[in-house]
């Protein structure tokens, strides 16, 4: 018989079924060491006996592994206090938006107006190639980059209930974090030594800032994409007797922590991510990432334009708080000199800029000392990135953005 591959495969099976019968009836060796043990008065117990569960509790055995066991969340807890701490996350938004920010941070806000220097330095002409290099970044991060992620599923309002075809793509997250970090290499590129040189750039920064509001222990947790921080502090000249400011509103009846979960495991300190010892600590810019993916609505409505504006307020405000408190004190109102902060929101398409001056830590009220923001926002960069006919095509490229982006970094 023709030994073919259905054949062979027949004896292969037929091999493996014999082989399994065969070591399924092998026999035990003995190999006397019981009978050893026994003789030197090591007492032995059958494996099958241990496991069976007695009566009587035996001691735990505390295993050193890897990693600490993690510890109930429960009164016992070091982290625990009975106080609640109304907590503000990165993924997260303000109900109210901006109005709420605003009264949180007891902040008055420049609508589409940024200090004078940033606007005259924004109009410089830069190079050709290296909008070139703009546009190369946006198609990288869009089109080129081989990242292959379930995309969110599609939804269609007149068919709630049709499945359509799941989408492998590039997320938000990889998105923003290749146009961010490349946006801000040409703009290193392009500057001398001296003023490069003079900065670090730390991505990922965690900053926590606590602090009470009207009796209210409030807490913001946030992340910066990327955190430029220099040899010394940032100072811009504020011209503010000609600025029609937005003044702090009313928010009644709702109260200024609505959507702040209370939350009783948490540390009492602020935290700014680089050490007092660092020569290069004070921080110049942050860029915040709005993935649409990762950040919502505590009840999981659409995010509102409002609310991203928000949260670039919260987001400067955690910054400069974090770094006063550790400058002067976690007890620390009303600041010897105030503390400026640039700020950077983008979803990798729209940019929102914004300046923000920290003037005061006691924010109850709405009288007294208050902190100043100023702020040009929804600045487009282009209109479409995609893929047409085969060709990756750019739509609309806007070199106001590289602008203000190169303007914040000179400043």
């Amino acid at each position: 018989m023709k030994l073919s591959n259905v054949l062979y495969r027949q004896h292969v099976g037929f091999m493996f079924k014999k082989h399994w019968a065969v070591q399924g009836r092998r026999v035990p060796i003995d190999t006397s060491i019981e009978a050893k043990l026994k003789a030197k008065g090591i007492p032995v117990e059958d494996a099958l006996e241990f496991v069976k569960e007695k009566p009587e509790p035996r001691e735990r055995i505390e295993i050193i592994g890897k990693y600490e066991q993690v510890k109930p969340l429960d009164e016992n807890h070091p982290d625990y206090k009975e106080r609640p701490c109304l907590t503000l996350k990165n993924t997260s938004v303000l109900l109210e938006g901006i109005s709420q920010a605003q009264v949180l941070t007891k902040s008055i806000i420049a609508e589409d107006k940024l200090p004078q220097r940033i606007e005259e330095m924004a109009e410089l002409s830069a190079p050709k190639a290296v909008h070139e290099g703009v546009k190369k970044a946006i198609l990288s991060a869009n089109v080129f980059d081989c990242e292959q992620k379930k995309l969110p599923k599609i939804k269609d309002a007149e068919r709630p209930a049709f499945n359509f075809p799941r989408i492998l793509g590039i997320s938000d997250r990889r998105k923003n974090e290749i146009l961010t970090n490349k946006l801000l290499q040409l703009v290193e590129k392009s500057n001398d030594a001296e003023v490069t040189q003079n900065k670090y750039v730390v991505n990922d920064a965690e900053c926590h800032s606590v602090f009470d509001k009207d009796g209210d222990l409030i807490k913001f947790q946030d992340v910066s994409g990327i955190l430029v921080t220099s040899n010394k502090p940032m100072k811009h000249e504020l011209n503010e007797n000609d600025i029609p400011f937005i003044e702090i509103p009313d928010l009644y009846p709702v109260k200024h922590t609505v959507t702040l979960p209370p939350e009783h495991f948490y540390s009492e300190n602020s935290k700014y991510p680089l050490r007092p010892s660092v020569s290069k600590k004070h921080p110049h810019t942050t860029w915040l990432h709005f993935n649409r993916t990762e950040v919502g609505n505590l009840y999981e409505t659409p995010v509102t334009p409002t609310q991203i504006l928000g949260r670039s307020l919260t987001h400067a405000f955690t910054v400069a708080s974090a770094y006063a408190k550790q400058l002067h004190g976690e007890d620390v109102k009303d600041l010897p000199e105030p503390i400026h902060i640039n700020c950077i929101q983008t979803d990798g398409q729209r940019f929102h800029f914004g300046v923000f001056e920290l003037n005061t830590l006691n924010v109850d009220g709405t009288d007294g000392t208050k902190n100043v923001w100023y702020c040009k926002n929804d600045v487009k960069l282009y209109d479409s990135s995609r893929y047409l006919s085969g060709m990756p095509v750019l739509e609309n490229y806007n070199p106001k953005v590289y602008g203000y982006i190169n303007a914040f970094y000179n400043c």
